[in-house]
This record gives structure tokens, C-alpha cells and sequence, in this order.
């Protein structure tokens, strides 16, 4: 278009040029054709002339006689009128600009003037004169000619300037006709290019509409095209079959008439009249949008719609995509329904495993501690066997049970790797002599070889590797009769990765059983008189555990040949501890040792909240045999009454119970004032799953013993909750800040059981500590003077430092909530001007007992 422009404005322009400059060349022609210059050349010669006559009678009037007289006077009336042209003319002022000319021209005036007066004379004098006017014409007739020679000069040179400009005039006329021929061709070509785009354009829309309408009468999805009022224009195939109205039928016909299911054909009507007087478009270019429409049968089914408009030639189009999503919808359903399904079938699986755990760990965990207390009674030989038995069995059921419950932490997606240096031979010979009992039962020797270099300290989970050897080597015990089991630890050169190979030489597993070996609940051996049992997840245990530690196993079997199961774990190599601490066994295991020796010294009130009465007997028998003074409650109202009334030195509470459940019971305790508020609550419990662990102990529990409860677990809840514990004081007489050297900042111990329980969830339950006992003790440092306020905050606070073993700092709090509720100030002011030292070094001793857990 501005192309266009610029060509239509040089050609104007030079169409104006070329009309001006031809005025300009007529005007001089016109001026060349009425040029006076010849006949200023012929009134000189004229004059020239006359002047020859002039003289020529001169020289006849000699003799005087009055005719010849009367010539002279006529020819020279004639010279002066010739010679006087020459100043009145308007053509001479050129001529009179030129010295030479204005010179003779004066000249000749002067000879004029002067013979005048002779001529007007008498004859007589006139006679008398002739002789001077002739020889004063002498000089006249070489002016004249002067005078014509200048005139002829002045007419050749302005003959050749007006020359010049018509030839200039004429050059400029002949460019500006050129450039208003190369602009008009200019112009003819574009105009035939864009006669020849516009064709092309023609043909091109031509086709993009028969394509269009080829893809609009051949679409999926119904096209519908309607004009601003929603009157049918077009209705393609596709619409046909999805409304199931002819195209005669739809044409011509109102939209809302036809598809509008008759609920929405009122606010569709007034949705097309909004539009129509200018309103807002509010589903026009949004994109795809589900609504309902009808088909011609009356049935309303759900559809996609995008609608687009377009305004043409001053009429408004809309243009509707639409697409019958009948089955997507039902398939939708249908998904939701199976996902509801299976989200209750996984709630199910949840509450079974739960409700099961805990169904059969509570009759367990009757029997298991009837048969440690029996076990401390004089027994005979034979009695001592049938006791051994039942203890290996209700061991046996006890593993069972925890396969299950390690399934279920697999499934719900919280399993807890704790990655730390790991001598990796100890390792293995600790699994393996845990089972060598078990081999020896069968008649199965165990060997154990490294191949390979020999890597001694690896960062892993050693905890997790034992319980794959464990359950790799007991699979292949239970399997193999008198025969052999060979353990290989290979570590492949130039890698990280370390391979345990297990190879049985028992009864091996069919072709047809090796591919869902790894499966849960599979046993090759499934028949009723089989020697092996077991529930068959063990190997799937194993599955998980090696894709958790980014690792791949694999097994080689012959029926009748044995197998051979092997497992590739990538392990980076780590330095040796700079002080090994003692194992978790030996750290347990002594301070069981130590608490046994403390036995005598120290009698403890504990507080059993059980609901079942044969586990409370249990519970109190394992308690009174080590002189301890036990109270019980059979439910969890009574419990709370009993904490209230008096102080406990540990509270074992039960979970599942009557009237009020245990973890109701423990909330109640912890927020009262009652005189065992502060006193450790251990949950007695099946529900061991991680996700109850973590709320037992938000709800203000220490720890967790599981049904069935072994005698050692009780022990060691004992030792640690209640060893250091001294008799309850006059706060007025405790020492400034306990600090005493058998007071750990950090409870390694507790931590770390906290760590294993919460998994995932332990370093935002570590953040939110340190959050929470900063905030605590900057609000201790400002103007706080109301002592119940201090001691409800530090109560709460002091089970938070004990769920993380900070003991220093749970003492701490505890003797300021003592001091609190008996409106101690001078103490409160004391203790809680220490705590900002306190927490910064409970703080670092955490960070440092993080890090060594890695």
C-alpha cells in the first residue's frame, strides 16, 4: 500500500512538471514568434537608409534650386522620425543599456539638433548650410552604422541565450516526460502485480474454502455456524450424526430451537441478547468448555465446546466446535469409581493389618510373657523343652507378623533408610551367626567367602543390608536339608558396587515359579505336607529394600539343584569412625546390665493402664519379681483419675481401650495439673506402624513397647526413663541448673528411636523443636510474670525436649514448672536465667547427634 503511494505521488508530481514546463516552452515560442528584433534591424537600416537619401540630396541641392531644397527637407523629416523611433520604442531599452550604441545614438542626436535650424531656414540659408550639414554627416553615417552593427551584435546574442533557454526548457520537459513514463510503467506493472496477487489471492480462497468446507463437512466434531441472532448457517455431518437433525432441518433454524436443552434455553436466549446489544462474551475464545446439549430425540448428554466468532462484510458469525464426550464422562466415572475402590480397598488393607497386628500381638503378647515369667521358675528337663518350643514359636509368629507389618511400611511409602560408615564383614557374620542355630537344626553348614577386593568400611544402612542377608540366608535354610549354604561378598573392581551371592544346595524352584519368586505371599513350596514354612514374603522384603538402597538382585534356579540368589548394591567407601561408639545391642544391653544392678537401690511406682486383664498380670509379674510397687487402671479414665491422685515414676499405658482410649488418656494427663503430669508415659501397644508411633508421641509419649512385651524391652524402658530419675525435692533445695555429669544433654538412645520411628518425618519435627524452645526461652527472658502461664508452657515443652532425648533441658523445664505451681519466683528467676545456655549447647549436641546419624 505505501509502495502504491509513493509511485501515485511521483507521478503527479511529474504530470504537474511536465504541464508547466509545456506552458512554459508555448510562452516562448509565442515570445519568439512576437519578437521584435527584425524589425528593430530593419528601422535602423531604415534609418540608415534614409540617412543615404538624406545625403544623396545634399549633394543635388548644390545648385539651390527650391525642388532639390524641398528634398533635402523631406529626406531629412524622414531621418528624424527614423532616429526618434529609436528613443520612444520600448524594443530599443536594450539597446540603449549598450555604451556604444547610447554613444552614436547621441552622436546622431546631436547632428540632428544641430541641422535642424538649417532645415527650418530660408532656402537661401539652407543653400548656405549645405556644405556644413554634408560634411557633419560624415561622422552620422559611421554612427548609423554603429548603431546597427550593436543592434545586430545585441539580437545574435540574445538570440542565443533564449536559444539556450528553450533547449534547457525542452531537456527539463523531455526528463520530467521520461520520469512520467517510467512512473506510469512503474505503476502498470505494479498494478498488474497486484492484479495477479489479488487473482492468485481469489484462488487461494477459493481453495482454503473448498478445503474448509472439505474439513468441516468431513470433521469429528460437530461445526456449527450461526449468526448473530444464533440462526443456522451451517451444520456439517458430523453435527447431523451427534444432534440427529438433517441438514434441511437445522438450516435457517435457531440454535437454542434445536441443541439447547429446554432448562438453559431462557438463559441462553438472554446470554445471545446480551451479546446482540453490545454485552460481554463470556465463553467466546475461553477455550474448550463442558456443557450439556440435546439431541433431536430430546436426550441431553454432555459435550465440549469451544465457540469463536468472526465479524464479516459487517455481519457477526459465531462458530461453535462441539464434541459429544458421552463415553469420556462415563469413563471418568467409571475411573473415580475404581480409584474410590481401591483407595477403600487400600483403608481396608490399612485397618486389617492394624486391627490384626493388634488382635493377635494382644492374646501374644499373653502368652509371651506367661512363658518369660515360667522360664524364671524351677523347670524340669522336660518342661524346659516344651517351654523352649513355645518361646521358639511364639517367636516364629512374631516374625511373621513383622514381615507384614514391613510390607505395609514398603506400600505406604515410608520406608526409612539411615545411611552411616559400616564395617560391612561384621555385618555379615553378625547375620550369619544369627542363624547358625537355625542351620545347625537342619543339618546345613554355612560358609563365607570374600571375593575381590576386600572393602572393609562402606556408607550404607547396615540395618538394612543384615535384614537382607537374614532373609536370603533363612530362605535358603528353610529350603535346604543337610546340605550347604555359601555366602559370597564380591566387590567389583572399578566400582562401587558390592554383590551378595547365596547359593543353597536344597530343593531349587521350578521354571515356572522363578518369575514371581519375588512376589508377596508366594512360597515355591505350597503344598500342604511341605516342609517349609513361612508366609512367603521375605523375598519381597528383599525386593524392596534392594530398590530402596538403588540396587538390583536376580536368582538362578534348577528344580532338584538348589538356587543361587544374588544381590548388586552400590556402596561408596567411608572412613573408619574416629571413636566407635558402642553398637546399639551392647548400649542397650548395658544399660539393662546397669539398671539390674540398680535393681535393689531403687523401687519404682508404676502405673499400668491395660485394659486386658491377663496382659496387666503379665505386665505386674515382670514388674513385682524386680520389687517395684505397681498401681493398675482397666481403662483410660481410670487412668487419668490415678495419675491425678498420685506421683508416678513411670505410667505404662495401653493404646486400644475402653471408655477412653490411651492416647485421650495421655492428653488429658499432660494438660492437667495432676500430680503425675510430668511423669514418663510409655505406649503398651500393637500399633507399631510409624505413623502411630509419631502421634503417640505428639500426644506427650516417650516411647513405645510393643506387644508382645519381652522382659529385656521393659527393662530397657526402665533403665532409661527412671535410672537417673532422683526422689522427687523441694524445688527450693535443687541445685541451681541440673547439670550433673550422669545427666546426658542428649539421650543417644532416645533420639535415635525417634529417628527410626518418624523416618522422613523427624527433621520437621527437629525444626519445629528448635523453633518452639527458642521462642520459649526468649519469651522467659521478656516481662513474664504470671507463674501458672510459665509452668502450663514449660510443661508442655519438657515432653517435646524428652521425645528428642534433650534430658538436661526436660529437667530444666520440669523444675520450673514445679517451682511455677508453687509460686516460686526466686527459683523461676534463677533456672530461667540459665536456659539461654543451656539450649544453645542442647541445640549443638543435637546437630552433632544428627550428623553422626547422617
Amino acid at each position: 500500500m505505501g509502495s502504491t503511494r509513493i509511485l501515485m505521488a511521483i507521478a503527479a508530481i511529474s504530470f504537474l512538471l511536465v504541464v508547466f514546463q509545456s506552458i512554459g516552452v508555448i510562452s516562448k515560442v509565442r515570445d519568439l514568434r512576437v519578437a521584435n528584433g527584425d524589425n528593430v534591424q530593419w528601422a535602423l537600416g531604415q534609418a540608415e537608409n534614409e540617412f543615404l537619401k538624406f545625403q544623396s540630396s545634399l549633394i543635388k541641392a548644390a545648385d539651390g534650386d527650391a525642388e532639390s531644397l524641398a528634398t533635402v527637407r523631406h529626406h531629412f523629416n524622414i531621418l528624424y522620425s527614423r532616429v526618434d523611433v529609436f528613443e520612444e520604442g520600448s524594443s530599443y531599452d536594450e539597446l540603449h543599456k549598450i555604451e556604444s550604441f547610447e554613444k552614436a545614438m547621441t552622436s546622431v542626436h546631436e547632428f540632428l539638433a544641430q541641422t535642424t535650424p538649417l532645415i527650418d531656414a530660408s532656402d537661401a540659408q539652407l543653400t548656405a548650410g549645405l556644405n556644413s550639414i554634408e560634411e557633419n554627416s560624415v561622422d552620422v553615417a559611421r554612427n548609423l552604422q554603429q548603431l546597427s552593427i550593436t543592434a545586430l551584435n545585441q539580437r545574435a546574442e540574445a538570440r542565443e541565450v533564449r536559444r539556450k533557454d528553450i533547449s534547457s526548457t525542452l531537456l527539463v520537459l523531455t526528463a520530467t516526460s521520461t520520469l512520467l513514463m517510467g512512473t506510469l510503467l512503474l505503476l502498470a506493472y505494479y498494478f498488474n502485480t497486484l492484479t495477479r496477487r489479488s487473482e492468485e489471492r481469489r484462488r487461494q480462497v477459493n481453495e482454503a474454502g473448498q478445503r474448509t468446507r472439505a474439513v468441516i463437512s468431513t470433521a469429528l466434531d460437530a461445526v456449527i455456524v450461526t449468526d448473530a441472532k444464533g440462526i443456522i448457517e451451517e451444520f456439517n455431518n458430523a453435527a447431523v450424526e451427534i444432534f440427529g437433525y438433517s441438514h434441511a432441518e437445522a438450516i435457517g433454524r435457531n440454535v437454542s430451537d434445536l441443541i439447547v436443552p429446554d432448562q438453559y434455553i431462557d438463559s441462553h436466549d438472554r446470554a445471545m441478547k446480551r451479546i446482540d446489544d453490545g454485552g460481554p462474551f463470556h465463553i467466546v475464545s475461553k477455550g474448550r468448555v463442558r456443557l450439556d446439549a440435546k439431541r433431536s430425540n430430546g436426550e441431553v448428554f454432555p459435550i465440549e465446546l469451544a465457540l469463536q466468532k468472526s465479524d464479516l462484510h459487517g455481519r457477526r458469525f459465531f462458530i461453535a466446535f462441539i464434541r459429544d464426550i458421552s463415553f469420556r464422562v462415563r469413563a471418568e466415572q467409571d475411573l473415580i469409581e475404581a480409584r474410590d475402590q481401591a483407595l477403600a480397598g487400600e483403608k481396608a488393607k490399612a485397618r486389617f493389618l492394624a486391627v490384626m497386628s493388634h488382635e493377635i500381638r494382644t492374646p501374644l503378647n499373653g502368652l509371651m510373657g506367661n512363658l518369660s515369667l515360667l522360664q524364671e521358675t524351677p523347670l524340669s528337663g522336660n518342661q524346659q523343652g516344651y517351654v523352649d518350643n513355645m518361646s521358639t514359636s511364639g517367636k516364629l509368629l512374631m516374625d511373621h507378623i513383622n514381615d507384614v507389618l514391613d510390607i505395609a511400611r514398603y506400600e505406604a511409602g515410608k520406608p526409612i533408610l539411615r545411611n552411616r560408615p559400616t564395617d560391612l564383614q561384621e555385618v555379615v557374620d553378625t547375620a550369619l551367626n544369627n542363624l547358625k542355630d537355625h542351620a545347625d537344626k537342619r543339618g546345613n553348614t554355612i560358609h563365607s567367602y570374600w571375593l575381590g577386593p576386600r572393602r572393609k568400611w562402606v556408607k550404607t544402612d547396615p540395618g538394612r543390608i543384615q535384614q537382607i542377608l537374614i532373609n536370603l540366608v533363612s530362605n535358603a535354610i528353610k529350603f535346604t536339608k543337610d546340605g550347604e549354604i555359601t555366602v559370597e561378598v564380591i566387590a567389583e573392581p572399578g566400582t562401587d558396587i558390592i554383590e551378595f551371592k547365596v547359593a543353597d544346595t536344597g530343593m531349587g524352584i521350578s521354571e515356572a515359579d522363578l518369575a514371581t519368586i519375588f512376589d508377596d505371599f508366594v512360597t515355591s513350596d505350597s503344598a500342604y505336607n511341605r516342609e517349609a514354612g513361612g508366609t512367603g514374603l521375605g523375598l519381597g522384603i528383599v525386593k524392596r529394600i534392594t530398590s530402596l538402597l538403588g540396587g538390583e538382585l536376580g536368582v538362578d534356579s534348577r528344580l532338584g539343584e538348589g538356587s543361587t540368589f544374588w544381590v548388586k548394591i552400590p556402596m561408596e567407601d567411608a572412613d573408619a569412625p574416629i571413636e566407635q561408639a558402642p553398637s546399639r545391642a551392647a548400649a542397650k544391653a548395658g544399660k539393662i546390665a546397669d539398671a539390674a544392678e540398680k535393681r535393689p537401690t531403687r523401687k519404682l511406682d508404676i502405673l499400668v493402664v491395660e485394659d486386658n486383664e491377663i496382659n496387666r498380670n503379665v505386665v505386674r509379674a515382670m514388674l513385682q519379681r524386680d520389687g517395684h510397687r505397681i498401681s493398675e487402671a482397666p481403662d483410660g479414665q481410670s487412668g487419668v483419675a490415678r495419675a491425678a491422685e498420685k506421683k508416678f515414676d513411670l505410667i505404662l499405658m495401653d493404646i486400644s481401650m475402653p471408655v477412653l482410649d490411651g492416647r485421650e488418656a495421655t492428653r488429658r494427663i499432660r494438660s492437667g495439673n495432676g500430680a503425675s503430669s510430668t511423669t514418663p508415659i510409655i505406649a503398651l501397644t500393637a500399633h507399631v506402624l510409624p505413623e502411630n508411633v509419631s502421634e503417640f508421641m505428639q500426644d506427650g509419649m516417650q516411647d513405645v513397647l510393643p506387644k508382645p512385651l519381652m522382659r529385656q524391652d521393659l527393662e530397657r524402658i526402665i533403665a532409661t526413663y527412671t535410672q537417673d530419675r532422683p526422689e522427687e525435692t523441694d524445688s527450693r533445695d535443687a541445685p541451681p541448673m541440673p547439670a550433673a555429669p550422669g545427666r546426658q544433654l542428649i539421650n543417644p538412645e532416645t533420639n535415635t528411636a525417634l529417628r527410626d520411628s518418624l523416618g522422613e518425618g523427624y527433621d520437621a519435627l527437629r525444626l519445629q523443636l528448635t523453633e518452639e524452645l527458642t521462642e520459649l526461652v526468649e519469651w522467659l527472658q521478656g516481662e513474664c510474670d504470671d507463674m501458672m502461664e510459665i509452668a502450663a508452657r514449660c510443661h508442655k515443652h519438657a515432653s517435646s525436649a524428652a521425645l528428642f532425648g534433650a534430658e538436661q533441658m526436660r529437667q530444666a523445664l520440669i523444675d520450673i514448672e514445679i517451682a511455677g505451681k508453687k509460686g516460686d519466683n526466686a527459683v523461676v528467676s534463677v533456672r530461667r536465667e540459665m536456659l539461654p545456655a543451656l539450649l544453645r549447647d542442647t541445640l549443638d549436641a543435637l546437630d552433632r547427634q544428627d550428623a553422626e546419624q547422617g
